[in-house]
Order: structure tokens, then sequence, then C-alpha cells
């Protein structure tokens, strides 16, 4: 595994991140495939987020693991968003269908963001009521905070805070059980 890594880590790095960082590529590098779709930009996005962790090295980091995946997911954000910007630019029509095509998931993709899914609503499942609630309106019917600190009668912060909460506990389940 480590010979497909694009670069290994530094030699004056502290301990801990090198061994975050492979031991935990193989995964990283898995996630980013599931929201890129392509290997190669899945691998620069963990590259880069090595990079960034390595010019930064925060101290306080419980999990690197969840910290570099959280990493990975603001770079995807990022690359979406310049994807986004490029796309505006007249693109082509035959170029077009084939760009349609190449973002379409693989049948082993499918199946593993629909497993995912699965595990995430069980986790869901399990937490109170008031919080799985906030969750479910935050990320799956993209409700504002105000709305669901309205529809859930606390504040904002509360439920902003309930999110959070939820968010990290789905984190800690799926990290505590590994990929499937």
């Amino acid at each position: 595994m480590l010979g497909s890594m694009a670069r290994l880590p530094h030699p004056g790095n502290p301990p801990r991140q090198v061994d975050a960082y492979t031991t935990h590529y193989g995964r990283l590098l898995v996630y980013a495939r599931k929201l890129t779709g392509d290997r190669n930009t899945a691998e620069d996005l963990v590259q880069e987020a090595w990079c960034l962790l390595e010019r930064h090295q925060p101290d306080s980091v419980d999990s690197p693991f969840r910290y570099l995946r959280s990493v990975v997911h603001n770079l995807f954000v990022s690359h979406l968003r310049r994807r986004k910007r490029e796309a505006e630019v007249d693109v082509p029509p035959d170029t077009l269908s084939e760009t349609i095509a190449a973002d379409q998931p693989t049948p082993e993709e499918a199946v593993i963001s629909r497993l995912e899914m699965e595990r995430l609503a069980t986790i869901i499942d399990t937490m109170p009521p008031r919080q799985a609630m906030a969750l479910r309106l935050y990320h799956f019917e993209n409700r504002k905070l105000r709305e669901i600190a309205a529809e859930l009668g606390v504040s904002i912060s509360f439920a902003q805070a309930l999110i959070a909460k939820g968010l990290a506990t789905c984190a800690e389940e799926l990290d505590r059980t590994g990929p499937r």
C-alpha cells in the first residue's frame, strides 16, 4: 500500500502524523474516490490534505483520520466549486455528453454508497429523537437552521449543536465500525 502513495510524509514530521498518513491512506483514498468518482483526483485530494496537515501540524487533533477526512471533504467541495465556475464557460455539446457519462458512479460505487447510507440511517435511528430529526432536516431535507430551530422549538444555536453532535456521532460510529 505504501508503494501506491503519491508522496511519503517527510521524515521530520511528528510520528503521530506519519502514522496517521500511513495507517489511514487507504481509507482516505476510498473516501475521496467515493466523493470524486476518479482515482487520480482522489489521490490528489488525499495528497493535498496531507500537505495541509504537514504545513499546519495541529496539536489538538484527537482523531487524525477524522481530521484528514474532513480536510479531504473540504478540498472536494472547493474542487466542485472550481469545476462549477469552469463549467459556466460554454462547453461544446459533444464534450458535454462525455462529461455526463464520466460523472456517473460505477455499480460498485453505487452499492458502497447505498450501504453507507443504510449504516448512517441505522446510526441516526439510535440517536435521541430531536438530534435525529435535526440531522435529517438539515442534511436530507436541506432545511435552514432557523427552520429546524422553529420546528423543534429550540434556539438556532441549540439546533446547530444538535446537528454537530449528530455528525460527530455518525463519524465516530463509522470510524469505529470501519468500512464494510
